[in-house]
């Protein structure tokens, strides 16, 4: 579907898919596309599909609209790549059904003696001044102009472009140095191919054909080339993009850059003169080309730059969110110390702990762990979030409650997004905990010297429709500790690949080494920086503590 490219000052680039017949731009609300622009006009200019084809009018604004550098007047049709500009707005019109593309022929043959190739990493050694006469028989270009066109082209590109204005600029001098009839500025896509970003010399709507011996001897082995005479060259001869255009003369250069290999390829030909192309002119576009190259590798690292910018915007609002999602506190109720501690691995993650005041005398606690890691772990901890406090307040049985979350986990999460669950339902007066497992890892009940593992209750939770989850009960006497956590605790890798396990957390829990709750999850954090030689994991982890005071005071175990 044709769309376009929005690219203003200061602001992150975007697409805006022509959906609509009629888009109407301008700074005022109402329009379809607004911005807040003080050189537009509140109606400045609209864009219309009619016959088959888009359109783009000047609405009577202020300071006018431009497409392609010139004024716009009247109704002009939109061709692939075309650039309207209003103020400092550019809107680039891309179409995936244009004419105006390349086209490869297929074609076999050897090189014959009119093809000159030379890679483009020897392309400035090599130049150096010769006999007014080379052996092709063409007046060889003074050295001296081609470091001019260089000293030139440098010159010209150090300035910043929009990318669509920096692609024609550089097509533009390779045609300031180089006396071709046709010319166009190929680069490659993500998925491989050659696309059209500037032309010169081909019909708007004309197709670019290319032989596909010359993109793989160019692209392929990262060759400058020159055949200069492609009616009678063995190579090109019988491509069926040479035989159709009775092409006599091809110049092709590679636009190579260190870090991304080739990103496209400059192409010039003419259809009249063998001529007017020689070796120092294909020197010429090569070193050209690398420039360009450069310079759009530059630009690719600055745009990179700026979306991992916001990017990082996006993520630390996301982080800052998500905070909001977790408790700011942990809760102060007479005879227990609680505490409830998460970390995680990137920005934002997808562990989740809670503690929900169900009612006076009932404290509800989760702890969840949600498959994967980073943005999309975190929208579904926060649809597990709501989920559960909306749940807390209708449905007194835990395991009922499980069941309606997972029924709502699995209508509303991919198939591979799923969660582990603890949830745990303190009575503050009979000091009963009635709890459910979700598929998590087994909290650890500390009474009197003794560890009871509690496992879960039911399957992983958002995984299958259909599945039971059943509640267990235990009692929490004084001086009882329950600590919960998930597997990025119990998983933490050493640098030998070896993982943590719950021993570590059983021996802490034995040792008397802690005498509040908040003692006993900085020991197990320590614990695990010390295993993985890193305070930086590469997992999530939660870790919560719920803890029944001891009768003579808060003493450990």
């Amino acid at each position: 579907m044709p769309k376009l490219t929005i690219e203003q000052r200061n602001r992150p680039i975007f697409d805006y898919t022509l959906f609509q017949d009629v888009v109407n731009i301008g700074r005022g609300a109402s329009n379809d596309l607004h911005f807040r622009d003080p050189w537009l006009s509140r109606d400045h200019a609209r864009i219309e599909h009619k016959d088959g084809r888009w359109t783009v009018e000047d609405v009577g604004s202020r300071n006018g609209t431009f497409l392609n550098g010139k004024v716009l007047e009247g109704v002009r049709f939109l061709g692939h790549g075309d650039v309207v500009t209003l103020g400092d707005v550019q809107l680039t019109y891309f179409d995936d059904d244009a004419t105006g593309v390349v086209k490869v022929a297929d074609s076999e043959g050897s090189l014959s003696k009119g093809t000159v190739m030379i890679p483009s990493d020897r392309l400035l050694p090599e130049l150096k001044a010769r006999d007014p006469k080379g052996d092709d028989g063409a007046d060889i270009t003074d050295p001296e102009m081609v470091l001019a066109a260089l000293k030139k082209t440098a010159a010209a590109l150090i300035s910043h472009f929009p990318v669509h204005e920096l692609m024609a600029r550089i097509l533009e001098l390779v045609f300031d140095a180089v006396p071709a009839q046709r010319g166009a500025l190929l680069l490659r896509t993500r998925e491989g191919r050659l696309d059209v970003v500037a032309r010169q010399g081909f019909g708007a709507d004309e197709d670019i054909r290319v032989s596909r011996t010359l993109i793989d001897t160019v692209v392929g082995e990262k060759k400058a080339l020159l055949t200069m005479d492609a009616l009678s060259d063995d190579r090109f001869g019988r491509a069926e993009s040479i035989m159709m255009e009775g092409i006599r003369s091809i110049l092709c250069a590679p636009l190579v850059s260190n870090e991304r290999g080739v990103l496209g390829l400059l192409y010039l030909d003419d259809p009249v003169s063998r001529e007017k192309f020689n070796q120092d002119t294909l020197r010429m576009v090569g070193l050209i080309a690398n420039l360009a190259a450069v310079k759009i590798e530059n630009h690719y690292l600055l745009e990179e730059q700026i979306e991992k910018k916001r990017m990082e915007e996006q993520l630390a609002v996301g982080a800052q969110i998500q905070r909001r999602l977790l408790p700011d506190r942990d809760p102060e109720i007479d005879g227990y110390d609680i505490c409830g501690v998460n970390r995680s691995c990137f920005e934002i993650g997808g562990d989740y702990y809670d503690f929900i005041r169900k009612s006076e005398t009932v404290l509800s606690v989760v702890v969840a762990d949600i498959s994967g890691k980073g943005v999309g772990a975190a929208l579904l901890m926060a649809v597990l979030q709501a989920s559960i406090r909306a749940l807390v307040q209708t449905i007194d049985d835990p395991a009922e409650l499980v069941q309606r979350l997972n029924q709502v986990l699995v209508e509303n999460s991919p198939d591979n997004k799923f969660a582990t669950l603890f949830y745990a339902e303190l009575d503050l007066e009979s000091h009963r905990l009635h709890y459910v497992g979700g598929g998590h890892n087994a909290s650890l009940l500390l009474v009197d010297g003794e560890i009871r593992e509690l496992h879960s209750t039911g399957p992983i939770v958002g995984l299958v429709r259909s599945v039971t989850f059943r509640s267990q009960v235990v009692d929490m006497p004084p001086g009882a500790t329950l600590l919960m956590y998930t597997d990025g605790v119990t998983e933490l890798s050493s640098a030998s690949g070896e993982e943590l396990g719950v021993e570590p957390l059983l021996a802490i829990l034995n040792s008397g080494r802690w005498r509040d709750a908040n003692e006993l999850v900085d020991l197990v954090h320590d614990s695990m920086c010390a295993f993985a030689a890193s305070d930086r994991f590469d997992d999530d982890s939660t870790l919560v503590v719920l803890r029944r005071l001891p009768a003579d005071g808060p003493r450990s175990g």
